[in-house]
């Protein structure tokens, strides 16, 4: 373990409060997809009530199931409801939901097909304050090799909508990582996403620059940095991590001269990691690099610092990619 330090800007000073902001739209979108559908169920294990679950208790309160610190029995009431005709949703913390229940996840829901959508939220750094355990940085890449999954990582609010939209009524086993608390607008409206696709968001020519989640945010402003420097950056959004496009990868890496991936995840096994294979498979050469969080132990810390100390800022995307192009 590094022996270095990092000033704590009063960490524990957040209440159970702070760990629901945010997730309006979640709740949001539920009501909208219950209104047009008597099958939608809500199952939360003890987050509490906040913008994702409050206005659905509200509105849907015999649709509502609280499982207390449970996360396993949550997936697995999801999957016996699923079975039973209903189309459940699973919200939870995003540093518990993958790695507590992946036997429940792979086993009770999809090897049968269920059609159980798992949100997941605060994942990534957002509750870097509560220690390491709360780090949800392998999520990814513990799910993916699990059989009939779709898995899919929000960059913002308008996305989050489409994806839910699409993996509540498309009736498949779904995992989406909810936005980042740290996202910046990506889209201005509901996106129109072809499953399994990516999204071009900024044409450039000089690097290519693929995000997923935060990290799209982060290389949309680190490609307005690198244009005041007279330097040119495509900005590519990931929303769907399984299904993976790789064909689509293959054909940007081709017209790009630098391929540079930038994601809130254990850099070894996530994005990066599909991005490489994909281009290995598909026999494209051509330098690739990544910014991510270490395989290894990490700070704990409010997230700005640890955004700061993992390079997860537009200036050090930006200033990677001037090496990287120069």
């Amino acid at each position: 373990m590094s022996n270095d330090s990092i000033d704590m800007v009063d960490p524990f000073s957040f209440t159970s409060a702070a760990e629901v902001e945010d997730g309006a739209v979640i709740g949001q979108t539920l009501i909208e997809l219950a209104q047009e559908r008597d099958d939608i169920v809500l199952i939360a294990p003890d987050v509490g009530r906040g913008p994702a679950t409050t206005s659905f208790i509200d509105a849907f309160p015999d649709r509502y199931i609280d499982t207390g610190i449970a996360e396993n029995n949550a997936v697995s009431i999801a999957a016996g409801l699923a079975a039973s005709g209903f189309r459940p949703v699973v919200f939870g913390i995003g540093a518990f939901m993958a790695p507590k229940c992946l036997e429940q996840i792979r086993t009770d829901i999809a090897i049968n097909r269920l059609p159980v959508t798992l949100i997941a939220a605060w994942g990534g750094l957002d509750m870097g304050y509560f220690g390491a355990s709360h780090h949800g940085l392998e999520d990814i890449s513990m799910l993916r090799g699990t059989p009939y999954l779709t898995i899919m990582s929000a960059a913002d609010d308008h996305a989050m909508r489409t994806l839910m939209r699409d993996a509540i009524t498309g009736g498949m086993p779904t995992y989406i990582r909810a936005p980042s608390g740290a996202a910046r607008a990506v889209y201005d409206a509901s996106p129109d996403f072809d499953r399994g696709g990516l999204q071009t968001i900024r044409d450039g020519s000089d690097i290519l620059l693929i995000g997923t989640g935060l990290g799209t945010s982060l290389c949309i402003a680190a490609a307005a940095i690198l244009e005041e420097q007279g330097m040119s950056a495509q900005v590519v959004d990931a929303p769907y991590l399984k299904p993976f496009d790789q064909h689509g990868i293959c054909r940007l890496a081709l017209a790009a001269h630098n391929v540079l991936v930038v994601e809130e995840h254990n850099v070894t096994c996530g994005l990066a990691s599909l991005v490489a294979e994909a281009l290995g498979r598909g026999g494209v050469a051509r330098p690739m690099h990544a910014i991510g969080l270490p395989d290894g132990d990490l700070a704990v810390a409010v997230p700005d610092q640890l955004f700061a100390r993992y390079n997860l800022t537009a200036e050090a995307i930006a200033s990677k990619a001037q090496l990287i192009i120069r």
